[in-house]
């Protein structure tokens, strides 16, 4: 074979190499566009003074837990009934067996992460923590127990912090939706464990002690998120 020959094939050979290597084989890379971190604020504002009707001088607030996940799931419903995971964060703040629950939801694809964070250590106190997100999973939910309280909890539910020309929201400020899970039959912060029997759905917190008849307001927290 002459020499000229042999160096065209090895030439040819080298080529073919080369744009297999960088085709089928080259792993799917997530550009920096595709996924964002955030520093979540999570803010406390109940006081006396916002929220006088029996206010309890330990007020607190369990720790944040929650998921980013696509438009298909959710971690609760407003008017369903409450999972075994949000009826214990609502009564006690424990994340277990609710961390389970959003475990199985990323095994089924349906989300990307589970969040866990601290808790506020006093109604007015704040804490910061970081999530990433992807595109593929947008949105975000979050909930933490009022405490104390029979069954109460404060929830946002499905942010979605990418927007329709599919860039990141840049900051965003999110005030919670205080719910009662319908799991405990307690009318005050402090009133003795009584379980509801059979339990109720998860509904709207607006009457007294935290609620003026309509809503709770001013909220007792908020959430706000900021690109990093």
């Amino acid at each position: 074979m002459k020499t000229s020959t042999l160096t065209f094939l090895l030439a040819a050979f080298l080529i073919n190499l080369i744009s297999c290597s960088t085709n089928d084989d080259e792993p799917t890379v997530t550009t920096p566009s595709d996924s964002v971190t955030y520093l979540v604020t999570y803010n406390g504002q109940w006081t006396g003074s916002s929220h006088p009707i029996e206010y309890p001088d330990n007020s607190h607030f369990s720790g944040v837990i929650g998921m980013s996940h696509n438009k298909d799931t959710s971690l609760f419903e407003n008017g369903s009934f409450a999972s075994e995971g949000i009826k214990v964060m609502a009564e006690t703040g424990g994340k277990d067996p609710l961390t389970d629950e959003i475990n199985a939801i990323i095994d089924n694809n349906l989300a990307n992460h589970l969040i866990s964070e601290g808790g506020l250590s006093t109604g007015s106190s704040s804490i910061q923590f970081t999530i990433t997100l992807v595109k593929d999973y947008p949105l975000v939910s979050l909930v933490s127990m009022i405490a104390p309280s029979p069954d109460w909890y404060v929830a946002i539910e499905g942010v979605n912090l990418l927007k329709s020309n599919d860039e990141w929201i840049e900051k965003l400020e999110v005030t919670p939706i205080h719910y009662d899970a319908g799991t405990d039959s307690g009318v005050t912060f402090k009133s003795p464990n009584s379980p509801t029997i059979p339990a109720k759905v998860i509904s709207v917190i607006t009457e007294a002690p935290l609620g003026n008849g309509t809503e709770v307001t001013p909220p007792l927290t908020t959430f706000t998120f900021e690109k990093q």
